[in-house]
This record gives C-alpha cells, structure tokens and sequence, in this order.
C-alpha cells in the first residue's frame, strides 16, 4: 500500500447502515461471522444469533416485537416457521450445488467413493436416492426430524457409506457412528441471497403497510359514509363519516334492513336527513361474500351540483357588465338605472324591451351582477339566431343517442348550465310557436327534461328576457302566446332611445372614442359644429350606431373632428340603409324644437348644400336657425 496513510484509512467514515427488523439465526459461529460481513456489504443492520435447535424457540420469543423477517437454515428453520406468527415471515437458506461438488470432489481425491448426504429435507428441497457420477456413490437422504436423521447415519453405514456429508446434526452422528464427516457450510452465495429476499419482503410489507394507511385516510376523509357487511349482515368494517351518520344510533340496523330490497341505488333517511345509498355486492371467485355500502348525504349531492354549476365562470358562462360600466348622465338613463337596480334585488322574471342597440344584454349583465346571483351562472342566447329545429336541444340538452349526431353522453342545455343564475333570453319576440310552450312548462314547473330522456332535472334559474318588439302587439295578433307573455312580464323595464336622452350622447362618444387603441379622447377636439351635429340626429340603431360611428373615426387618429367627418360615416351608413331611410324625431317639444331636430337630422345625412336645398333656404338662413337652437340647448 505505497503512498497511502495508515491513519487516513483508520479515520474513514463508517458507512451508514439501514436498520431493518431480519433476525437472522444460524447453526454455527462460523455461519453468524459470515452473514455479519454479507450484511455489511449490503449495507443492513441485522439481528444475528447462533443457536442449536432446542435454543431457537428462546430466541423468536425474545425478538418477538421486533422482526419481520427470520432467515435460518435446515432445522432451526423448520422449527421457527411452526412457531412464529403470521406476521412473521421465514426465509430458508438452500444450499448450493457447487457448495456439494466442491466436498464430494474433494473426498473423492482422498479415494472415498461412498458417500452419504444426510439434511433436513428442507436443504436439498427433500431430494432422497441414490446417484452415480463416475466412479463415485452419492446416497441422498432427506429427513424430517433429529430421530430421522439418526437412522439414516445408521443404515447408510450398513449399506457400506464411507463418509457422510451433513447438516450438523448428521456431522455428529456420523462422527459417534465411526463414520468421516464434512459439515456442510452455506457459502456468501447462498447467504446473501437468501438476505436479499428478507430484504425484498421487508419492504414489500412496508409498502403495503404504507397503503393500508393511504387507503385508510383516503377512506377515512372522504365525504361518503362506507360500510362492508359480510352475508351474515354484521358490519366488519366502517369509516368515521360511516360512525357520525349513526352517531345517536346503537348500530347499523337502519342499512343492514335495506339489504333484502336488493343491489342498486335507494334514497334512505336516517335522523332526519336524506342519503343516497347504492349497496355493491362483494364477490371473491365469483362467490357472494358480503356488500359494501356507500352513504353521501343528498344536501351534499346538491352542495356540489351548484360548486359543479358555479365553476362554469371559468368556461366563460358569466356576465362582465355591471351598472358601472353604463355611461351617461341624463335623468332618463339615471331613472332606468335606479329602477333596474330595485328590481336586481328580486327573483321575479325581467322583461327588458327596448329599440335595438339600446343596450338591453348589458342591463341584462348588470341586473345579475347586482343581484343575489351574482355567483351563479350568467348564460345568454340570442333566440333569433338559432334555428327552431336546433334551439329546443340548446335550451333543454338532449340524452345520448336522442337523434343522429347527438353527442356521446348527451349535453346539458342552457336551462341547466344557468341552474343557480341566470338565463338571458334575447329576441324573445322571435321565439318558435312550439319553443313557446314548452318554454312555458319548464317556466312553471321549474324543471325541464332532456331530448330523447325520461328524467326530470329540477332547475332553479331567473329568466331575464329582452325584444325590440312591442309583444301586447304580439299577443293581440296570435303570434306570441298570452300566458306565456305573463308569465315573462312579471317586471318590466323600458330602455330609453338615445334621442331621448340627448345629453349622454356626446359623453357617450367620446367614451367610445378613448376605448380605442392609440386614441386619446381627451387630446381630441371636438368641434361645436360636430357636437351639435351628434346632439341632434335622430340615432336610430342608438347606442350601436354611435359606438360603430366612433369606432371609424378612431381608425383616422383625428386631432380633430369636424361635423363633415361625422356627416361622411353617417352618409355611409345611410347609404347602406336605402332609399326608405326615414326622419325620426321626437312627438314632443315645440315647433321651433321640432325644426331644429329636422335640420340636425338632415345635416347627420347630407352637406350643408344639399339640405339648403332640400329646405329650400340659403346657407345664411340654415346658419342662423343652427345657431339660434343651439343658443336655446345652451
């Protein structure tokens, strides 16, 4: 070892050895040094005992509280085994072929051809007879017991046995008998290997020990209530939920009754509350072993139904407008605010009519938002844009295989997914005859049943509706069913048209204007000319209209907006309107209000040359009436 300190080796650290619970009991001093290096080398901790047959039962006992695993050999081996206790398992040690080859050729050598191998049967896995290999006798006797092994020495040395090779016990009546004999040793080999499988068992126990335990808590902390039941209907196991659902009761009795009404799914009250009980047979080689029970209490069932049906904000079912996003500051808009507010308090089915682009979905939003479901779902369908054949499956979901192309599973229709919140139906004006009335159904039962299904599903949703159609008119016509139309109409809330609150329109513009990428409202001038322009045209797609005509202004990036430019995006949208494009003013005010609505209406539409010539007036006159009603607004 040139080159290498003495005192370096000595002040190694010891490897850290893994304590494990083997016991390992051999025959011999010679055998216990052996397995303390093996188990070194494997980098365990065990216990290690020499003992004679008659001392191992002393041993097991003394270990009894903290092994696992025994391993030992011949009869040790066969004696612990018949004494220790199921959770303890025992491993033997085989003996090898090479370790017998390596002593018959070594006899052999010292011209002994008869030789007689005597073992607990244990040893050779009972191998017994006669064998011949060249010129030498091999005579293999397996034995139960020590009285076994003695007449086996005993009639092999009548048959002419020269030496005997043995487990100690043999040695040593081959030895009295006047007979040479060769203790057989286990060698490292067979020692390690019969280690590594303790080894394996040990912790193959741990994991299935460390499962019990996971299955135990997972069993223990889940909602439901389980219980399994032999066939003689006693309760051989149960979890805490089980123990707490009878907490005031003796026993079981109230379940262990239900078990003649056969397998399936029961709805069962104990102490006054109702549980969900599905009974699952047991079977064990398809023979019936028992039930195991499940109890889920059914407020629990609807607990989770509505945390099932809330989530559905994360697949966007939700409504993003709130009355703060609702821009204006004239009266009548402050009123409509104030009385939608009172009605957001209430559950009462809302009908919202209004002239198109007044804004009813986003009152519709802000109503949920600022009501007492404002966590539940908010769900809108425009009933006007889905067909009639389609829109049935869409408000009221269909069952797996209801028509060809149905989904696997079915789908839940909209009444379903707004279950805790709420369903806005536009257009409702444009509903079906046949939609009607089942609309109708599901609006006074309050549930609904699938396409194709025959389960009732119990919703709880407000119906929050909007049209632009005057529906009494409806009604008296035939085209919209009356009791339907009650029932829709139990609040009612009326959107102003733009025109009637004019003072909102250019705050409103220019809201629109600044929500545009790379515009800034308030660096923008607007011309008086332009303000009055939009103050006074009629609006007739009203609120759209007016964000539509900011939003092409804000594709220019004007420093400044003159009425011209608005008149050319009002032309264009005119234009696109037709020849049947009608003048709308107000039926209230006085004359000279009324004139000043017709000039901006017509200004909204046309250059200033070509309503002086429409009015047949000059452009002094036009001037001098503009200026005058804008003096008047002011």
């Amino acid at each position: 070892m040139a080159g290498v300190d003495p005192c370096a080796i000595g002040n190694r650290p010891r490897p850290i050895m893994q304590a494990v619970p083997i016991l390992f009991v051999a025959p011999t001093p010679t055998m216990a040094q052996m397995v303390r290096r093996v188990a070194r080398d494997l980098g365990i901790e065990i216990a290690v005992e020499t003992a004679r047959d008659e001392d191992s039962l002393e041993i097991i006992q003394r270990y009894a509280d903290s092994i696992e695993v025994v391993v030992s050999r011949g009869g040790i081996a066969q004696i612990i085994a018949g004494v220790v206790s199921d959770d303890v398992s025992v491993i033997e040690v085989t003996l090898s072929l090479q370790d017998l080859l390596g002593i018959v050729s070594s006899l052999s050598q010292q011209g002994i051809s008869r030789i007689g191998v005597v073992s607990r049967a244990n040893l050779f896995d009972g191998l017994t007879g006669d064998f011949r290999i060249g010129a030498t006798t091999i005579a293999f006797r397996a034995c139960a017991d020590e009285a076994g092994i003695a007449q086996a020495i005993a009639d092999l040395r009548e048959q002419g046995i020269e030496a005997v090779i043995g487990c100690r016990q043999a040695y040593h009546f081959a030895l009295e008998c006047n007979i040479a004999a060769v203790f057989l040793e286990s060698n490292a080999i067979s020692i390690r290997t019969a280690l590594e499988e303790a080894l394996r068992l040990v912790r193959a126990r741990r994991h299935e020990k460390l499962q019990a335990v996971q299955l135990g808590a997972i069993i223990d902390n889940v909602g439901e209530g389980i219980l399994a039941i032999d066939n003689d209907r006693e309760v051989r196991f149960h979890n805490s939920a089980a123990r707490r659902i009878f907490a005031t009761q003796p026993g079981f009795d109230a379940i262990t009754r239900m078990l003649g009404q056969g397998v399936g799914e029961q709805i069962a009250t104990i102490q006054d509350n109702s549980y969900v009980v599905r009974i699952i047979p047991l079977e064990v080689a398809g023979e019936r072993r028992g039930e195991v029970i499940t109890l889920q209490a059914v407020s629990q069932i609807q607990a989770s139904e509505t945390r099932i049906r809330i989530s559905a904000h994360r697949r966007g079912l939700r409504a993003k407008a709130s009355f703060d996003d609702i821009v204006g500051c004239s009266d009548a808009l402050a009123a409509t605010i104030q009385k939608a507010k009172t009605y957001a308090a209430y559950d009462a089915n809302l009908l919202i009519h209004g002239e198109t682009g007044t804004g009813k979905e986003i009152f519709a939003q802000s109503v949920h938002n600022h009501s007492p479901r404002r966590e539940g779902p908010f769900v809108s369908v425009n009933t006007a844009s889905i067909p009639a054949s389609l829109l049935e499956s869409e408000l009221f979901g269909y069952a797996e295989g209801a028509f060809t192309g149905a989904r696997k599973g079915g789908k839940p229709g909209l009444f379903e997914l707004a279950h805790g919140g709420t369903l806005f139906l536009d257009e409702i004006g444009e509903l079906a005859p046949e939609i009607q009335s089942r609309l109708l159904r599901v609006l006074q039962e309050k549930e609904i049943m699938r396409i194709g299904d025959d389960k009732i599903v119990p919703v709880d949703v407000r119906i929050i509706c909007a049209t632009h159609r005057d529906l009494f008119e409806q009604v008296r016509k035939g085209l919209f069913r009356e009791d339907l139309y009650y029932r829709i109409h139990v609040l009612s809330l009326h959107l102003p048209p733009l025109r009637e609150r004019r003072d909102d329109i250019v705050p409103l513009f220019l809201h629109f204007l600044s929500g545009f990428p790379g515009v800034d409202a308030k660096g923008c001038s607007l011309e008086r000319e332009a303000r009055d322009l939009l103050h006074g045209y009629a609006w007739p797609g009203n609120v759209r209209q007016l964000h539509n005509v900011a939003e092409v202004l804000a594709y220019f990036k004007l420093a400044r907006i003159e009425a011209r430019h608005i008149v050319e995006v009002l032309d264009q949208q005119s234009g696109a309107l037709g020849p049947d494009s009608r003048l709308t003013i107000p039926d209230t005010g006085t004359l000279k209000q009324m004139e000043g609505h017709i000039i901006r209406g017509l200004l909204a539409r046309h250059s200033q040359d070509e309503v002086c010539r429409r009015l047949g007036v000059s452009r002094v006159t036009l001037w001098r009436k503009l200026k005058a009603q804008a003096d008047a607004d002011a």
